[in-house]
């Protein structure tokens, strides 16, 4: 009897720990598609420029959005990651 509650403990602690890991591991590709995004986001933006690069009043008004979403993006992610 004992060995079989000593068994059950070990399990439900290693369990315990998987979940741990699995959490970091979330939180990790979470933050990496988060970066990923503001990294197009940016590519997009700075492609804009360049396509505009002899219209100015063009250019403003036709990267505004790229860069009014990195704006957004920047004040909802933590710490302007």
């Amino acid at each position: 009897m004992r060995l079989r509650l000593l068994v059950g403990l070990i399990l439900l602690l290693n369990g315990l720990a998987g979940c741990q890991y699995y959490q970091e591991y979330r939180n990790t590709k979470g933050e990496a598609d988060i970066k990923e995004e503001k990294a197009e986001l940016l590519k997009a933006h700075r492609l804009c420029l360049q396509k505009y690069e002899g219209d100015p009043a063009g250019q403003k008004e036709r990267c505004a959005p790229y860069a009014q979403a990195i704006q957004d993006f920047d004040r909802r992610s933590p710490a302007g990651k």
